[in-house]
C-alpha cells in the first residue's frame, strides 16, 4: 500500500507537469481536469505567472497540459 495520498487537482492547486523532453517542471493549475478537444487537459501556468497575476488582479495566462502528465504537487496522479 502506498503512503502517497491523492490531492484534487483545482484552481490554484500546485502541480508538477512532464514534458515532451519528460523533465518534471513546477506549476499552477489554473483549472480542475477538463475534456479537451482530442484529449483531457489540466490548464496550468508558470507560479510566477500566478503571482503577478494576482499582484496586477488579471486572469493568470495559461496552456493547456496533457492530463495524464500533470500531478497534484503533494499527491499521486488524480
Amino acid at each position: 500500500m502506498s503512503d502517497a495520498v491523492s490531492v484534487a487537482i483545482e484552481r490554484g492547486t500546485p502541480v508538477t507537469v512532464r514534458d515532451a523532453l519528460g523533465e518534471k517542471l513546477r506549476r499552477i493549475a489554473l483549472s480542475p481536469p477538463k475534456r479537451g478537444e482530442d484529449f483531457p487537459i489540466v490548464l496550468v501556468c508558470r507560479p510566477e505567472e500566478w503571482e503577478a497575476a494576482r499582484a496586477e488582479g488579471r486572469e493568470p495566462e495559461g496552456v493547456p497540459w496533457p492530463r495524464e502528465d500533470v500531478w497534484a504537487v503533494d499527491g499521486v496522479p488524480a
